[in-house]
């Protein structure tokens, strides 16, 4: 980062993008990484194109099932993995380097722990309703829907995508700020 001023946009960004494209596409997973990747400069690019692919079924606590992880940080999880760049002969060659992706991963997860209670989507469902839905159960999902009339995404949700985009992005910068591809 050049400066201060220029660290603190890209997180406002990542922020920003973050709480708006969940209301675009209603998928935490792929909303957290697209925010993330188009703040640090990789809006346009065709593998993150491809990856954002592979993270919505990562949603709703996998496939909308809320009992697995926050879709938010799986995909936070994701951009961090691509972030770091390995690939499988780079693992099979030193399996030290996938520890230390996952710690940065974990990292992110403590955090989202810190303010949420937990990382499962049932966790965060708690935290913010003191109950939890399972969205593959039809009466459940309309339930949840109707918390946000006449909006797309309720904005408890938009916030742990902000949230979980703007601390993914502080995550990247820490470890890897040579992936940070903003031309300026």
């Amino acid at each position: 980062m050049k400066d201060e001023k220029d660290y603190t946009s890209i997180l406002q960004d990542a922020f920003q993008k973050g709480y708006d494209y969940l209301a675009r596409w209603r998928a935490c997973a792929p909303t957290v990484f697209a925010a993330v990747m188009d703040a640090i400069g990789y809006e346009n690019d065709d593998l993150a194109t491809e990856v954002w692919k592979a993270t919505v079924g990562l949603t709703g606590g996998t496939g909308n099932m809320a009992i697995g992880t926050c879709g938010a940080l799986a995909g936070a999880a994701a951009a961090i993995s691509l972030s770091f760049g390995y690939t499988k002969h780079d693992i099979e060659k030193d399996v030290v380097k996938m520890l230390k992706l996952n710690a940065a991963v974990a990292e992110l997860g403590e955090k989202m722990m810190q303010k949420y209670r937990g990382i499962s989507c049932q966790d965060v469902q708690f935290h913010h309703w003191g109950k939890a839905y399972r969205f593959t159960n039809q009466n459940a999902l309309l339930e949840f829907v109707s918390m946000s009339p006449g909006k797309p995404a309720t904005p408890e949700c938009q916030q742990v995508t902000g949230d979980l985009a703007k601390w993914t992005v502080e995550n990247i910068i820490e470890h890897n700020p040579e992936f940070i591809n903003l031309k300026k």
